[in-house]
C-alpha cells in the first residue's frame, strides 16, 4: 500500500515540473494544493493517468488535485519529503497563493469577498419584490386589474411585503460597508457607520442627484472654503467599499501609534471623522463616476445593442468563468439591482442563466453520446441536471472542456438563448440560482418569455453539440478512453470562495471516507444495507445541496439534510474511518463496505472547528444511534454559511443500487438510503 502512495507522490511531482517548479504545499480533507513557480510546466495529460489522481483544478493561485480522504494525506507526507519543502497549513498556502496573483485578480477577489457574505440579504429582497409585484401586477390574474385591486383586503399586506423587499437594497451601503470593513481588516460595525453616514436622511437622496444637477439644486457644505455637495450614495457600490477600505486603512494606522489606554476612545473617533470626511470630499465624487460609467456600460450593451449584446454577454460570460473573471459582474449587477426602481429590473440574469442552461443542455448530449463510457456518461448527466439548477462548474470543467466541442456547442447554444433573452426584454428583481428555477427572480411579466428563452438555449446547446461531437467522433473516442481510466473528471469544480451569483463552491470543504481503489461491496452479503438520517430536519436531493462538488454527484449519491438541531449521530453500525481536524466532517465505514461521508454545512471548513465538538475519534467503533458530534446552527449561519448537511455514500457507484427512500422531513434514525 505504501509503494501506491510513493509511487504517486513522484508521478504527481513530475507531473508538476519536478521539486524545483514547487513553490508550497498543503493538503485539506481530499486534496493535494500546491502553489507552483512556473504553472506552464505542469503535464496534465500526464496527471490524468496517475492512478490515485481523481481530478485537478486551479483555484486563486493554487493548483489542486483531487485524491480522496485516506490517501491524500500519505501522498502528501511521501511527496513533501520528495520535493524537500516543509509542511504548510492551508491558510499559509492560501497567502502564498495570494501573491502569485496579479492585482487584476486579486481586485476581482476581493470584490466577491465583499458581496458574498450580503447576498442571502440581497436575494431575499429581490424574491420579496417579485412577490410584490405579483401582487400589484396589472391584469396578471384578473384582466384590468392587479391583485391589491381585486381584493383590496390584501392591499395592507402588499404594502408590508413591498417595505420588506425595499429594505435590503435601501440600507445596502450599511451591509455593504459591514461586509468590506471586515475583509479589508477593519472593525465592521464601523465599516456599517460608514454606510449609514452614506444614505444619512439630512443627505439629498442619491436617486435624485442627476435631475438636481441639471437643474442646478444640489445641495453643498462650505467647509474652510471647499463647496462639498451634500448628497447621498443611495444604490451605490463602489464608493461605498472604496470608503470602507479608507476607514480600514486609517483604523489599522492609528492602531498602531494610539496608546493602548486610548485606543478604544480615539482609534473609532478618529477613523470614522478621517474616513467621512474623505468619502464626501474625494472617495465618494470619483467612485460614483467610476459605478455609473460600469452600470452604463452593461446598459448599452443590452439597450442599445439589443440581441447582439446579449448574444456577447452570453457567449462571453463562461469564458469569464474559466478564469473567475464573472465575480467581477456582481459590482454592476448589485448597482443595477438597487436602482431597480428607476432602470425596471437587471437585464443580466437573464442572459446568465441562458449561458448556465446552455453548458447543462451541451452535457446531457454528452451523456446520450458517451454511450461505451459509463463513468463520463453517469457524469454528465449528473454535471447537466447541476447546470440546469444554476451550477455549472462540475459541467464546464469535469465534461465540456474535457472534451472541448460540448464547451463551443455550450458556447451556441448560451448566445442564442441570450439574444432572444435580451431581444424581448427579460428582466429581474434580484439575484439568485441562475437557472430554469431562477425564474422565481424574474419579473412577473417577463417570467413567461424567460422560460421560452432557457428552452432556446438548451434546445439550441444539445443540437450544436450532437452536430459538433459527430465532426468530433475521432477526438471523443480518444477521451473516452482517458475518462474510462479515471474515477472522477479531468477537472473538478473550480469554485472560488463566496460566489456572487448564485449561492457561490466550498474551498476545501469536501471529505470523503477512506477509500480503497477498487473497492467493491461485500460480494457475500447480498441484503439490503440500510442508512438511517444521521441528523433531524428537512431532506433535501443531492441536486440541491448548495456546494457544485456534492451537488454534481463527484463525491457520491446521497441527499442533504437541512438540520432543525445540531446533532449528528450514526447512521449504522460501523467504524470512523477518518475526522476533519476542523471538526465538521466526519467519514463512515459499514456494513457491507459502504464508505459514509456526512459533511455538516458548506464552507464550514472555514470555521477552523469553531461551533463543532467531536464526540469521536479514528478508528473508533460506533453503533447506529451513537452520538458522534454537535455543531451550532446559530453560529454556522452567523458566520454566513449554508447549514445543510452532506449525506454522500462515496463509493455509491460500487453498487447495483443506491435508492433515496425518505425526503421532506425526518427524525434521526428514520430509513434514508437503501443500498444492495
Amino acid at each position: 500500500m505504501e509503494e501506491k502512495y510513493t509511487k504517486a507522490a513522484q508521478e504527481i511531482l513530475a507531473c508538476m515540473g519536478g521539486k524545483d517548479n514547487i513553490a508550497s504545499a498543503a493538503h485539506c480533507a481530499t486534496r493535494l494544493r500546491l502553489v507552483l513557480k512556473d504553472e506552464s510546466l505542469i503535464d496534465k495529460d500526464a496527471l490524468e493517468k496517475v492512478e490515485l489522481v481523481k481530478g485537478d483544478f486551479n483555484n486563486g493561485g493554487q493548483f489542486q488535485i483531487i485524491l480522496g480522504t485516506g490517501i491524500v494525506n500519505h501522498v502528501y507526507a511521501e511527496f513533501i519529503k520528495m520535493a524537500n519543502i516543509t509542511e504548510m497549513t492551508k491558510e499559509e498556502l492560501k497567502k502564498q497563493a495570494a501573491k502569485k496573483m496579479n492585482p487584476v485578480q486579486k481586485l476581482l477577489k476581493t470584490l466577491a469577498d465583499v458581496f458574498v457574505p450580503i447576498l442571502p440579504a440581497l436575494v431575499a429582497s429581490g424574491l420579496l419584490m417579485g412577490i410584490n409585484n405579483i401582487l400589484t401586477a396589472q391584469g396578471m390574474f384578473v384582466e384590468g386589474k392587479s391583485l391589491v385591486e381585486a381584493f383590496p383586503k390584501i392591499k395592507d399586506l402588499a404594502e408590508m411585503v413591498n417595505l420588506f423587499s425595499n429594505a435590503g437594497f435601501t440600507f445596502l451601503p450599511v451591509l455593504i460597508g459591514f461586509s468590506a470593513a471586515k475583509i479589508f481588516g477593519g472593525t465592521p460595525i464601523l465599516g456599517a457607520v460608514i454606510g449609514a453616514i452614506m444614505i444619512h436622511p439630512d443627505l439629498m437622496n442619491g436617486y435624485g442627484y442627476g435631475q438636481a444637477l441639471l437643474d442646478g439644486t444640489v445641495p453643498y457644505w462650505d467647509i474652510c472654503g471647499l463647496s462639498v455637495a451634500k448628497v447621498g450614495y443611495q444604490g451605490t457600490v463602489l464608493p461605498v467599499i472604496a470608503a470602507s477600505f479608507c476607514l480600514a486603512f486609517v483604523e489599522k494606522k492609528l492602531r498602531k501609534i494610539v496608546p493602548a489606554m486610548l485606543d478604544n476612545i480615539l482609534t473609532p473617533l478618529l477613523s470614522v471623522l478621517i474616513a467621512g470626511a474623505m468619502t464626501f470630499l474625494f472617495i465618494g465624487p470619483v467612485m460614483r463616476g467610476v459605478g455609473d460609467a460600469m452600470t452604463n456600460a452593461v446598459m448599452w450593451l443590452f439597450f442599445d445593442l439589443g440581441s447582439v449584446g446579449g448574444l456577447i454577454y452570453g457567449v462571453t460570460y463562461p469564458l469569464l468563468v474559466i478564469t473567475g473573471m464573472h465575480h467581477s459582474l456582481v459590482t454592476a449587477e448589485t448597482q443595477i439591482l438597487a436602482n431597480i426602481g428607476t432602470l425596471g429590473g437587471s437585464p443580466t440574469f437573464a442572459v446568465v442563466a441562458a449561458a448556465n442552461c446552455a453548458q447543462g443542455a451541451a452535457a446531457l448530449a454528452v451523456m446520450f453520446r458517451m454511450k461505451d463510457d459509463p463513468k463520463m456518461k453517469s457524469l454528465a448527466s449528473a454535471s447537466g441536471i447541476s447546470s440546469l439548477l444554476g451550477i455549472t462548474e462540475p459541467a464546464i470543467f469535469g465534461v465540456n472542456l474535457k472534451l472541448r466541442y460540448p464547451f463551443y456547442g455550450a458556447l451556441i447554444g448560451g448566445g442564442i438563448g441570450a439574444a432572444y433573452a435580451t431581444l424581448v426584454k427579460v428582466l429581474s428583481v434580484s439575484q439568485g440560482p441562475c437557472g430554469v428555477i431562477g425564474v422565481i427572480c424574474i419579473r412577473p411579466d417577463c417570467m413567461l418569455q424567460f422560460m421560452v428563452s432557457m428552452a432556446v438555449a438548451i434546445v439550441s446547446a444539445f443540437a450544436a453539440t450532437m452536430v459538433l461531437g459527430s465532426v468530433a467522433g475521432k477526438k471523443e473516442k480518444a477521451a473516452a478512453s482517458v475518462g474510462s481510466k479515471a474515477t472522477g473528471p479531468a477537472q473538478a469544480p473550480a469554485q472560488t470562495e463566496g460566489s456572487a451569483q448564485a449561492p457561490a463552491r466550498t474551498e476545501g470543504s469536501a471529505q470523503v471516507p477512506a477509500q480503497t481503489e477498487g473497492s467493491a461491496p461485500d460480494t457475500q452479503d447480498t441484503k439490503e444495507k440500510v442508512i438511517y438520517a444521521p441528523v433531524r430536519g428537512n431532506v433535501i436531493p443531492r441536486e440541491r445541496i448548495p456546494d457544485a462538488t456534492f451537488a454534481s454527484g463527484i463525491l457520491g449519491d446521497g441527499v442533504g439534510i437541512e438540520p432543525e438541531t445540531g446533532e449528528v449521530v450514526a447512521p449504522f453500525d460501523g467504524t470512523i474511518a477518518s475526522v476533519t481536524d476542523t471538526r465538521h466532517a466526519i467519514g463512515m465505514t459499514g456494513p457491507g463496505g459502504m464508505e459514509l461521508l456526512i459533511h455538516v454545512g458548506v464552507d464550514t471548513v472555514k470555521m477552523n472547528g469553531d461551533g463543532f465538538t467531536l464526540l469521536v475519534s479514528q478508528k473508533d467503533e460506533v453503533k447506529a444511534g451513537q452520538k458522534l458530534m454537535t455543531f451550532d446552527i446559530a453560529k454556522i449561519k452567523a458566520a454566513g454559511y449554508s447549514t445543510t448537511t452532506a449525506v454522500l455514500l462515496a463509493n455509491s457507484g460500487s453498487y447495483p443500487s443506491c435508492h433515496v427512500v425518505k425526503t421532506g422531513r425526518t427524525e434521526q434514525m428514520e430509513k434514508l438510503i437503501t443500498v444492495e
